[in-house]
Formats: structure tokens, C-alpha cells, sequence
């Protein structure tokens, strides 16, 4: 009989989860159908002000926190021991990312497709009764989409949730900022208007900055059974997340001051990101030569990308502000993507006997190894 510690836990069947999923979209139908309902009296276009379009996206990040709220709090714990084991304020802190990255890309996701709509149907308005439909239709869709989402969330299937919200987000808030010629200024222009654009702009990087601490959880679980497979020391972990975290709080503190509320405490905070940045893009490769050599040769091209986007912008003024920290930023998050999908390729290359715990959905991070100085655990 196997013993308890190497048994694998309990987790919910593939059946269940679905049909967890779908009872969680039919509560998102009806909290969509009572926002239009509600909110409708009268005939409106699909898009604009005081329109269905708005109605469904509102529905639709309501049913989106609903069903992120149910799923992160009852059924992820159960299908990942490991996530529940974090201490409270982490595990707060990963359930509140992880519900706004979904309400987010759910308010975002649906204005951009009743504005595609609005286009194709130009001069098409509805009733109340056939409006409150397709809101209640939003409704449904994101909180089915939600559910499935947070259940089988990876490590890297979260970055790309991640990496599509910025450009989501980023999109729309540039597409609809007040001064079309906000370019000229900063990438950070965008977020010193208090329309929906900068609006738009703050909350996504605000977003961004919690759901990077949550990746950085998720991404120390899985480097922690690579470490245990590989006989790395548990300190390097423990680094990615200290990491992780600062990239993390630096990007909410850009969000949270504007540039144009402080423009010195705005600059150190970005400064800072750069900085710490620049100690991972030397260090990670350094700490963790055991993987695959691509990673090293990766981390020389961004590393070149970056010099010369410096180059250009400050050598022979070719690039303005708004491209260089446009360029800048797609490199960072490009390489954090690359490394992630490192760490999960490497994890998938261990023994069936090391690597079990890691892909089963309900895993424990690690199981313990006999020197302690090698350990590496789930910090609870």
C-alpha cells in the first residue's frame, strides 16, 4: 500500500469541473439578465454612450468576479493543494489578481466586440427585451469562460492571460484617449486623463501588477519541483519570487501614481522596475544554467533588443519616448514568457516519478528530499 506521502491527493474529476463550469455560466446568464433587464428601458445601439454594449460589458464583469470569486475560493484549493497552502494574505491577494485579470479581459473583451458589431451593423438599434438578451448572453459567456479559466490554470497559460490583457488594455485605452496625439508625450500619458481611457490605462497596469505576484507563485511551484528533480538549493526559488513580487508591486505603484499626480515618485517607481529588471535578466540565466541552453542565447538577443533600443532613443534621437518605453516593455514581458515557458518545458523533462506532482492538476509543489539544504517546499 502507498504511503500517504506518496499517495497523490484527491482532486475533482474532468466531468465535475465542466459541470461546475456550467452551472457558474448560468449564473453569469442570470446576473446578465438581471442587469438588462434592469438597466434597459428603452431601444439603444449596440455601442456608445448609454448603449447594449456597455450593459453586457457591465454584466459581464460582474459574472466574470462572481465566477472567479467561487472558483479560486472552493474549487482551485481542492484541485491544487499547494495554492491553499500559501499564508492568507498570499492567498487573498493571489484570489483578488486572478478575479480582476478575468474581470478585466471580460469588460474589455465585450466593449471591443459590440464596437466590431456596431460596425457591421451600422444603424442597428434594439429593444429592451432583445438587448437585455445579448447582456445576459455576455453574462453567461464570461462566467463559463471564468470558471473553465481559473480551473486549469497553469503557470503558463496565466502570463499569457497576462500578456493579452496588457495588450488589450493598452489598445483601448489608446484608442480612445482624449488626445490623439498622445504619443508625442510618454506611454505613460495615457494614464493621466480621468476619462475612460486613463482609466482604462491605470486599472490594467494595476491589474497587472497584482496578477505578476500571482504568476510569481505559480512559477516558484513549478521551479520548486524542478529544483527538487535537479538538485538545486531552495534560495534560487525563494529569489524568482522575491523577484516576481517586486516586479509585481513596482508595476501597481506606476498605476497608482500618474505621472502627472508625481512625476519624481512615477519615475522612481519605473526606474526601480528597470533596475530590478536588469538584476534578473543577469542573474536568472546565471542561477539556473541547468536549463536549456536556448534560454541563455534568448536572454543575449533581448539583452542586444535593449541596447539598441537605447541606442536609437538616446544615441541618434531616432525613437521618442513612447517607443522606446513601448519597445522596452514588450521585451521585458517577452523574456519573463520565454523564461516561464522554460521553466515549464524543464519540469515536463523530469522523471515520471519527479514530475507527476507537478502536472497533475492537484499536485502538492514538492515532496521532500533528504538534505535540507536542497529542500525545496510550498512556503505555507
Amino acid at each position: 500500500m502507498p504511503s500517504q506521502a506518496t499517495s497523490r491527493p484527491r482532486i475533482l474529476s474532468a466531468v465535475r469541473l465542466e459541470n461546475t463550469s456550467l452551472l457558474l455560466g448560468l449564473l453569469g446568464l442570470a446576473v446578465g439578465a438581471a442587469v438588462g433587464v434592469s438597466g434597459l428601458s428603452e431601444t439603444r445601439p449596440l455601442f456608445g454612450n448609454d448603449s447594449i454594449g456597455n450593459m453586457a460589458a457591465l454584466a459581464a464583469l460582474v459574472a466574470a468576479v462572481v465566477s472567479g470569486l467561487i472558483t479560486l475560493t472552493w474549487v482551485t484549493p481542492v484541485n491544487r493543494p499547494w495554492f491553499r497552502s500559501l499564508r492568507w494574505w498570499r492567498l487573498l491577494l493571489n484570489v483578488l489578481g486572478l478575479t480582476l485579470l478575468h474581470a478585466m479581459l471580460a469588460l474589455l473583451t465585450t466593449l471591443a466586440a459590440f464596437a466590431v458589431f456596431q460596425n457591421a451593423f451600422e444603424g442597428l438599434a434594439l429593444d429592451r427585451w432583445a438587448g437585455a438578451f445579448w447582456v445576459a448572453a455576455a453574462g453567461g459567456l464570461w462566467g463559463y469562460i471564468t470558471a473553465s479559466s481559473a480551473m486549469s490554470l497553469t503557470t503558463h497559460s496565466l502570463s499569457v492571460l497576462l500578456l493579452f490583457l496588457l495588450g488589450a488594455g493598452a489598445l483601448s485605452s489608446a484608442s480612445s484617449a482624449s488626445e490623439p496625439r498622445w504619443w508625442d508625450l510618454r506611454f505613460s500619458a495615457l494614464g493621466t486623463s480621468s476619462d475612460f481611457s486613463g482609466l482604462t490605462f491605470n486599472m490594467t497596469l494595476l491589474v497587472t501588477g497584482i496578477a505578476l505576484t500571482t504568476v510569481g507563485d505559480f512559477l516558484a511551484h513549478d521551479l520548486g519541483v524542478w529544483a527538487v528533480g535537479a538538485g538545486e538549493r531552495a534560495w534560487k526559488v525563494t529569489a524568482v519570487r522575491a523577484a516576481m513580487l517586486s516586479f509585481g508591486v513596482l508595476v501597481a505603484l506606476v498605476a497608482l501614481i500618474p505621472v502627472d499626480v508625481n512625476k519624481e515618485w512615477h519615475d522612481t517607481a519605473a526606474q526601480s522596475l528597470v533596475l530590478v529588471f536588469a538584476v534578473a535578466l543577469v542573474s536568472f540565466p546565471i542561477m539556473f544554467r541547468r536549463m536549456t541552453g536556448s534560454f541563455q542565447a534568448v536572454t543575449l538577443v533581448i539583452a542586444a533588443l535593449l541596447v539598441m533600443l537605447l541606442v536609437l532613443y538616446e544615441g541618434v534621437d531616432y525613437l521618442n519616448t513612447t517607443a522606446f518605453e513601448m519597445g522596452a516593455g514588450a521585451a521585458v514581458f517577452l523574456w519573463l514568457l520565454l523564461f516561464i515557458r522554460t521553466v515549464t518545458a524543464a519540469v515536463e523533462e523530469l522523471p515520471h516519478t519527479t514530475s507527476e506532482v507537478a502536472r497533475a492538476p492537484g499536485a502538492e509543489a514538492v515532496e521532500p528530499v533528504p538534505s535540507t539544504d536542497r529542500a525545496v517546499t510550498s512556503e505555507s
